[in-house]
């Protein structure tokens, strides 16, 4: 029995308007996969109206436009549902420091019962084999030859970080010994703040953070 195979992950991806809540960026698209026993099960996805308009640079990299999200949900619907949807299950991204705050912002501002849930985040956990370059969602699905999906779009990316934390968890298991979703989401958690304390240390100039 593998590490993934008696319990429910969420796996959460999100699209927004700017690199930061504390900018006044908001989201403009979420996305849901669970991963129910370790196979891929239910998918969800909505378009949020983020309340402020959508940025070129953003929309040139997700292709949302304002007019796409004129029509769609409000936060708060949107909030509710994805509050619904994680429940108190463990939650996985691909760079959990940049999508939760967006989703903390999101339940928080909608009045939404905050998240405690154990994080499980695929980039500490590609990084615990290679190190801080190349782990891009994108090198990693080519990396580990995972299906194509539609890149900078919640859904494809949200089945992309599943099949992927598929995989990464197998060589948790196998090579590191990790033995439950706690452990792979501490152990993921770990690498995260060990690498952005060394991204956060004085380097020499021109010297590349990733």
């Amino acid at each position: 029995m593998s590490l993934l195979s008696a319990g429910r992950i969420v796996v959460v991806d999100t699209e927004t308007t700017g690199m930061s809540p504390a900018d006044g960026h908001a989201l403009v698209e979420v996305a849901t996969v669970v991963l129910e026993n370790g196979a891929i099960g239910e998918t969800w996805s909505s378009l949020i109206r983020p309340g402020r308009p959508i940025p070129p640079d953003a929309a040139a990299v997700h292709g949302i436009t304002d007019a796409m999200v004129a029509d769609a949900p409000s936060p708060a619907a949107v909030a509710a549902e994805l509050r619904r949807r994680c429940g108190e299950h463990a939650v996985a991204f691909h760079n959990s420091p940049f999508d939760l705050p967006f989703v903390i912002e999101l339940l928080r501002a909608s009045g939404q019962p905050p998240l405690f849930n154990p994080i499980v985040d695929t980039l500490g956990l590609a990084r615990g084999f290679t190190g801080e370059g190349g782990n891009s969602l994108q090198a990693l699905r080519a990396r580990y030859a995972l299906p194509a999906e539609p890149a900078h779009r919640a859904l494809g990316d949200a089945l992309t970080t599943a099949r992927l934390l598929i995989a990464l968890a197998a060589r948790w298991e196998k090579e590191k010994g990790t033995r439950s979703v706690f452990e792979l989401a501490a152990a993921s958690q770990d690498v995260m703040r060990n690498t952005m304390r060394r991204d956060a240390a004085p380097r020499p100039r021109g010297a590349s953070v990733r």
